[in-house]
């Protein structure tokens, strides 16, 4: 369980639903505010000391990894380059936007990790609640996804 609501908190898999959620608001946001680039990315897999942690020797299915610095590169170039270069709603890494979905042969583009427009209104209600004080009732929105919000 991401969460740790119950059961045993993995923070790998927080990790991956966090990200997960980026993908999803950029996405969201760019179809809002077309006028205003939002993008996610990716820094790469990074020496720090939480893929220590959360990998342990693991990681040398990782490798090979990044230097901070270098992890750091993709963020800056977002930060800096010209909005016109950039593709409102992406994922980026390494400078360029990268597939999002993943399902098919050798990590192509695929439908397994999309998620429904009805999970995605629920995962932004429960931001709008969280955002607003209103943690409780983000908390009830954690029935079946694509279950009509009370």
């Amino acid at each position: 369980v991401a969460a740790a609501e119950e059961g045993i908190y993995s923070g790998n898999l927080a990790y991956a639903y966090a990200k997960r959620g980026q993908v999803l608001l950029c996405e969201r946001w760019s179809e809002q505010h077309p006028a205003v680039k939002v993008v996610a990315c990716h820094p790469g897999w990074t020496a720090t000391p939480a893929v220590d942690a959360a990998y342990g020797d693991a990681k040398k299915y990782l490798e090979p990894l990044r230097t901070p610095w270098q992890g750091a590169d993709g963020i800056a170039w977002l930060c800096a380059v010209e909005a016109g270069r950039l593709e409102s709603g992406g994922f980026y890494l390494d400078r360029r936007a990268e597939v999002k979905h993943l399902a098919g042969p050798f990590f192509s583009e695929g439908g397994f990790t999309k998620n429904t427009e009805a999970e995605v209104d629920t995962m932004m209600l429960g931001l709008e609640a969280m955002s607003d004080g209103r943690r409780a009732e983000a908390l009830a929105l954690d029935k079946p996804l694509g279950a009509s919000p009370q």
